[in-house]
C-alpha cells in the first residue's frame, strides 16, 4: 500500500509541487518553534558580508534545516538530484527563494557542472550534499572538491541537530526535527582548495572529517549520542 502511494507521488508533478510547498512550511514551523543557537557563524560571516561565492556542504541526512542556515546576501543554488524525487526538494528550495540545479556531486553530466561554474563565477553560491544522492552515507565524494578547484572557491562545512527529532530508517539516516525543542546549527572552518600542496583526496578527507565532527558535536549537544562518531 505504501509503495503504491509512493509511486503515485513520484508520477504526479502536482503532488510533488504540493509536497515541496508543505516541506517548506514545515521548515518554517520548526524554525519558529525551536530555540536556535548558531555556532561558529564567524567562519562564513566574512564571505557572506563580502558577497564572496562559496560551496556550502552538508550531509544528505541533514538537508532539511539548511534552508535556514544560509545568511548570505548573494543567492544560493542547491544542487539537487535530477531524479523525480528531487523535484520535491527543488520545489521547497524555490519556496525559500533559492535556485536549484539538476544533477549531483557525482552525476548529472557536463551541463550541470557548466551551470555550477557559471553561477559561482557570477558571484552566487552553491549548496551540495557530498554524500548524495544515494550514498554511501557520510562519505564525501571527490566531485565537490573538483568543482571547488575549477571555480577557485572555498568550501563551507555545516551541520545541524535538534533536541527533539526522528532519525529515519533510510540510507542517509535522514533527520526530521520536531517542534518545541532546541536546535543547533554549527559551521566549520572554510576549506581552502587553492593550495597546491594538498591533493584532491586529501581535501576530500578534510571535508569528510569536518562534516563528521560537526554532526557528532551538534548531535551530542542535543542529546543524540553516538549517532555519528567523531574522527581524529
Amino acid at each position: 500500500m505504501r509503495m503504491k502511494l509512493f509511486k503515485k507521488i513520484r508520477k504526479s508533478s502536482f503532488i510533488r509541487r504540493a509536497a515541496g510547498f508543505l516541506i517548506a512550511q514545515y521548515v518554517r514551523l520548526i524554525w519558529l518553534t525551536n530555540k536556535w543557537d548558531l555556532q561558529q557563524k564567524n567562519y562564513p560571516d566574512p564571505y557572506w558580508e563580502g558577497g564572496e561565492p562559496i560551496i556550502a556542504c552538508f550531509w544528505h541526512g541533514r538537508l532539511l534545516m539548511l534552508f535556514k542556515a544560509w545568511f548570505g546576501l548573494h543567492k544560493l543554488h542547491m544542487l539537487i538530484s535530477s531524479h523525480p524525487d528531487g523535484e520535491i526538494i527543488a520545489r521547497a528550495t524555490q519556496n525559500f527563494g533559492f535556485g536549484w540545479i539538476a544533477g549531483s556531486s557525482t552525476r548529472g553530466g557536463n551541463q550541470a557542472l557548466r551551470n555550477i561554474l557559471r553561477l559561482l563565477k557570477r558571484g552566487d553560491s552553491i549548496g551540495v550534499t557530498p554524500d548524495g544522492p544515494r550514498g554511501p552515507r557520510y562519505q564525501a565524494s571527490l566531485g565537490v572538491i573538483q568543482m571547488a578547484r575549477l571555480a577557485k572557491v572555498a568550501i563551507l562545512p555545516v551541520s545541524y541537530s535538534t533536541t527533539r527529532g526522528i532519525f529515519m530508517k533510510t540510507w542517509d539516516h535522514f533527520f526530521i526535527p520536531l517542534p518545541f525543542g532546541r536546535g543547533i546549527i554549527r559551521y566549520g572552518p572554510l576549506i581552502d582548495v587553492s593550495t597546491a600542496s594538498k591533493s584532491d583526496e586529501e581535501i576530500r578527507e578534510e571535508l569528510e572529517k569536518s562534516l563528521l565532527n560537526l554532526t557528532h558535536q551538534v548531535d551530542r549537544d542535543c542529546g543524540h549520542f553516538e549517532m555519528v562518531k567523531e574522527t581524529q
